[in-house]
């Protein structure tokens, strides 16, 4: 492996952890988060703020070359010339290499302003320090980024006086024009991505604040004095810095020890079956007694477990190893009695102990539930994002924009049906009244249970709630009243109400009712839905024939003829998220270029990428409609498995009531 420069991206990893920086340099081990697609639509969203901050600086210099060398002696001759702006200037000291987003020259002062696609709200105090006067965890790593940057300049150029700003999109402003995103394009060459500007930027949109710089030489010199840096570093920011330098440049090896943070570690194999390596396993099995992982089987592992540090000082790192006292002494189980967060956890430990791949059923209390909920049912999910540009005029920076959702529902006597959906991704129009009179429509006839799974779905209408304060459309107030009919109004909402018919959580079902072990602790839907097809005969006898799509028995309104329940060489049900098609791959290579990113929606980032593409006037037709087709391919799936889920809950509960009945 050759020795690396501490760049501001190592010093983050590293401060992390230490031996991240050997991982990530080693190509032999797999980095989760290079595939992570809702980072990668973050990183785009950072791209543009990138390209829109330099459009505050007019005249200012750009160091385009990827050159390190030459980068340091195009920055160093600007700042020698005079005052000058300069973009991605590039400042070395010792084994420091840094590029600095923007770098002012103001005679001998030095100005860095350290670009960051984060939001905060001019109006409101500093969020930057805790009231302990620490920097806070929601801006540890920014500040720190910026405050490696301040030591690296102000050594790089003693006789300078250097000044640290963070600039971040200010949620107290609001976009002064339509489209403020599409002047700044996200292109790719090669493995690298970037943006660049298309379009002039309108003054109004430059003088309407959505960037502003902060600045934060306290916060570094809060820093600067600390003895200690998060769990691995105790001394000096210098000693810090020279620490992490010498692991970079192959001169010492990392000192580190686990922590809470670990179980969060990018750097993890995708199970056995892996070609590349995995760098947590190699740290748990090498700082622990384990010679082998069981996956599932370590504290990192254990759902909501707020304790992982006080265990790892007790010298827990298996669940096995885990008391009753570890989950604070949880009662015993009682059917019919929601499961609190620590009898779920000892379950969940119990299960692993004992090796038991069984699900957990209450088939008591979920009978009770689901007795409550009223036909028709309605199963409904949203697509929806925050861009850091905003996309509409009087829109502020993450403003909440619901572009799409799915509708699926059950009737009394069974019958499904993939009955609405909606998809709204046109550049010229907000989507969000449309979205809300499409739903009123699919779901508001009747007094039907409205199902979600997690809070996003209220989250996103209460949004749209506060939106419609101050629309003037002719229905903008009976739009907000079917949202008090299904939402429950956010705790800190000045407008208060109780809707008469409040959706139902069927995540906090099977949070209180069910626990799969095969979901190693994840609920998420992605994870839940896997385990239910495996686990309820009746899903794999239904779904194994080719029944749902359009004209079939289950309708689709956008899937041919399809069986979802398939199963490897193993006989274990394949996700059927696995199942959606790819985007591009028989398309020309001109599309495939347009669409590089979103070859397949299978999940909500590249979801959001997706939307973000379409959003672009100036995508092709038939890149367009690709698109959007494997949009509502993708938001129909997550519907669909909400039906999956109540009918294997209703299995569940029949296979109960007929086990009480045999004699």
């Amino acid at each position: 492996m050759t020795s690396k420069t501490l760049s501001k991206s190592r010093f983050i990893m590293g401060l992390e952890c230490p031996q991240k920086l050997i991982y990530n340099r080693d190509k032999r081990f797999r980095n989760l988060k290079r595939e992570d697609s809702f980072l990668a639509s973050l990183a785009d969203g950072g791209f543009q703020v990138g390209e829109f901050a330099k459009a505050h600086f007019p005249g200012g210099h750009d160091i385009v070359t990827l050159d390190m060398s030459e980068a340091v002696k195009q920055t160093q001759a600007l700042l020698r010339a005079g005052d000058c702006v300069i973009f991605e200037a590039a400042i070395r000291y010792q084994n420091c290499f840094i590029r600095v987003d923007v770098l002012e020259k103001n005679s001998d002062r030095l100005v860095i302003h350290e670009v960051k696609a984060k939001s905060f709200n001019s109006n409101e105090e500093r969020p930057f320090l805790t009231q302990k006067g620490e920097p806070s965890s929601k801006w540890r790593s920014y500040l720190y980024d910026v405050a490696f940057q301040k030591y690296v300049v102000s050594r790089a150029f003693p006789n300078a006086s250097v000044t640290a700003n963070l600039m971040l999109a200010d949620k107290a402003a609001r976009a002064t024009i339509d489209g403020l995103h599409q002047c700044f394009q996200v292109v790719s060459e090669g493995s690298r991505r970037s943006a660049k500007q298309v379009a002039a930027v309108p003054d109004s949109a430059l003088q309407a604040g959505l960037l502003m710089s902060v600045p934060v030489d306290h916060e570094c010199d809060v820093i600067y004095q600390s003895q200690e840096h998060g769990p691995h570093f105790k001394g000096s920011f210098s000693a810090l810095v020279d620490g992490l330098s010498d692991v970079c440049a192959g001169k010492a090896l990392p000192i580190f020890s686990l922590h809470k943070g670990c179980g969060d570690c990018e750097f993890k194999s995708l199970g056995e079956e892996d070609d590349l390596l995995s760098g947590f396993n190699d740290c748990v099995t090498g700082l622990s007694n384990i010679p082998a992982i069981e996956p599932g089987n370590l504290i990192f592992d254990l759902w909501d477990n707020r304790a992982k540090d006080k265990q790892l000082q007790a010298g827990a790192i298996r669940l096995t190893d885990l008391t009753e006292e570890d989950v604070k002494n949880p009662d015993p189980l009682l059917a019919g009695v929601p499961l609190s967060r620590n009898q779920r956890q000892w379950l969940q430990i119990e299960k692993a102990r004992d090796k038991d791949k069984m699900p957990y059923i209450d088939a008591v209390g979920l009978k009770e539930e689901m007795e409550s909920w009223q036909f028709p049912l309605h199963f409904i999910d949203f697509e929806t994002t925050r861009a850091a540009l905003p996309f509409f005029r009087g829109h502020t920076p993450y403003h909440n924009i619901a572009f799409q959702f799915s509708h699926h529902r059950m009737d009394s006597d069974g019958a499904i049906t993939h009955a609405h959906q909606f998809l709204l991704a046109d550049p010229k129009i907000n989507p969000n009244s449309e979205f809300v009179r499409a739903l009123r429509d699919a779901v508001g006839a009747d007094d039907g249970t409205v199902f979600m799974y997690s809070n996003h779905e209220k989250t996103t209408l209460n949004a749209i709630h506060e939106e419609l304060e101050a629309e003037t459309s002719h229905d903008a107030r009976e739009l907000q009243a079917f949202i008090e009919s299904i939402a429950a109004p956010k705790k800190d909402a000045v407008a208060k109400w109780v809707p008469s018919r409040p959706m139902v959580d069927l995540l906090k079902v099977v949070k209180e009712y069910i626990y799969f072990p095969s979901t190693l602790g994840s609920n998420s839907l992605k994870a839940v839905l896997p385990a239910i097809l495996n686990a309820s005969t009746f899903l794999q006898k239904t779904y194994s024939q080719p029944i749902y799509g359009e004209a079939c028995d289950v309708s689709s309104l956008n899937i041919a003829a399809k069986a979802w329940v398939k199963k490897d060489d193993l006989g274990v049900v394949i996700n059927p998220y696995s199942q959606l098609p790819d985007l591009v791959s028989d398309l020309p290579l001109e599309q495939q270029a347009e669409l590089a990113g979103i070859e397949q929606i299978r999940d909500g980032g590249a979801a959001l990428t997706a939307y973000a593409r379409l959003m672009f006037e100036d995508l092709s037709c038939a890149s367009r409609v690709r698109t959007e087709q494997s949009l509502l391919e993708y938001c129909e799936l997550d519907t669909l498995a909400m039906v999956f889920l109540y009918q294997g809950l209703m299995d569940f509960i029949s296979i109960e009531a007929e086990d009480r009945r045999a004699p």
